[in-house]
């Protein structure tokens, strides 16, 4: 059973790194024709990226029944090490292609002090992390406890804090809480710009995914993949509202934009700016769109050129399903295990035991 998981583990996080390979390849090679993807078009992909590298480990179990025994990237190498491909030893590059297994067998079984250092850094990590989420909570129920209701609606709950200085929604129990600073109430064109933004991301189902990725956070802490796919979301997210509420009429770009950068100077002088299990109206200064590019220029940017960029592919492209196709391929091959006892295989197991002798030859 733990060993199942440990398994599961590290090929889901192989697997989110070769999916973030795909797509990164994929937007690059866009912007080099003068394209790229729609909003929507790019978070749906991303989405699907991370649904694959959540199955992955799963299908890349019962592919062996459903394809050639032979077809996967370990026997590829194998076979291109025998053809000469590689100048290499057999024993070194038998290592080389084991280096998973072993690794994974010294997590589950430390018998060196290096593999018990790691172990109990990633426990820390870990602890360090659930323990941060831990506070956010309690940080966010005493927010909650001590607001005011402006307004109720349904599900929704529009209350005011004095404890906060950024517009931000977040889910209870029952209820999605739109939380503005009590400052805000004697502004209300930004009050009203900042609720009906809030409440387009309840209805984009925004808040939802923000409390997976902050569940998923302290497991997958370590990953590039997933770090950068969070922080992508988090921007085509607001990108998304912003312009869902822009198209309407009854809002004028000046003042969503005046909006962006009154909440983004208050942000500035608050001594606690955490966005764990919220998702709020201006991101964190911290977080970066690209670049060096701050979260509220890169969408200042985009609020002023809209509509978007002609060229832009859409959900109904074949710049949606072609990388993903590709992508399944690359990761179910790159996760499914190798034919133990394969032709080529034994031959490498000959040779290497062979090169083994030879050197025990030598040394009497």
């Amino acid at each position: 059973m733990i060993s199942g998981l440990v398994h599961f583990y590290f090929d889901l996080n192989i697997a989110l790194l070769a999916a973030f390979s795909i797509w990164l390849i994929t937007r690059f090679s866009l912007r080099l024709i003068g394209y790229r993807f729609s909003f929507s078009a790019e978070q749906s992909l991303i989405f699907c990226f991370i649904g694959l590298a959540v199955l992955a480990p799963i299908v890349a179990r019962f592919a062996p029944m459903l394809l050639p025994t032979n077809f996967n990237i370990t026997d590829w190498l194998v076979s291109w090490y025998l053809g000469g491909g590689v100048q290499m030893s057999a024993r070194e590059f038998q290592t080389v292609i084991s280096a998973k297994s072993s690794f994974i067998d010294q997590i589950l079984h430390p018998n060196h002090v290096l593999s018990l250092i790691f172990a109990a850094l990633m426990g820390l990590a870990f602890t360090y992390f659930v323990v941060r989420l831990a506070r956010s909570v309690f940080g966010l129920a005493s927010i909650l406890r001590h607001s005011y209701v402006i307004h109720k609606n349904g599900r929704v709950h529009i209350v005011a804090s004095d404890q906060v200085s950024v517009p931000f929604t977040t889910l209870g129990l029952r209820h999605y809480y739109v939380v503005v600073p009590i400052t805000m109430l004697s502004h209300s064109e930004q009050m009203r710009i900042a609720i009906a933004h809030e409440i387009q991301h309840i209805r984009h189902g925004d808040v939802a995914w923000e409390y997976i990725w902050s569940v998923l956070h302290p497991l997958l802490f370590w990953n590039p993949a997933f770090l950068m796919f969070r922080k992508r979301l988090n921007i085509l997210r607001e990108l998304i509202c912003d312009a869902a509420l822009l198209q309407r009429t009854s809002f004028s770009k000046r003042r969503y934009c005046e909006t962006l950068i009154s909440v983004a100077r208050s942000m500035s002088t608050a001594r606690n700016s955490s966005s764990t299990l919220t998702v709020p109206f201006v991101e964190p200064k911290r977080h970066l769109a690209r670049r060096g590019q701050s979260n509220l220029e890169y969408r200042i940017l985009y609020a002023l050129e809209l509509p978007s960029a002609k060229r832009s592919i859409g959900l109904n492209s074949l710049g949606i399903f072609v990388p993903l196709v590709l992508a399944t391929l690359f990761v179910v091959l790159l996760l499914q295990g190798p034919s133990e006892w394969s032709h080529d295989r034994i031959m490498l197991s000959t040779i290497a035991n062979l090169e083994h002798l030879e050197s025990l030859n030598r040394g009497n």
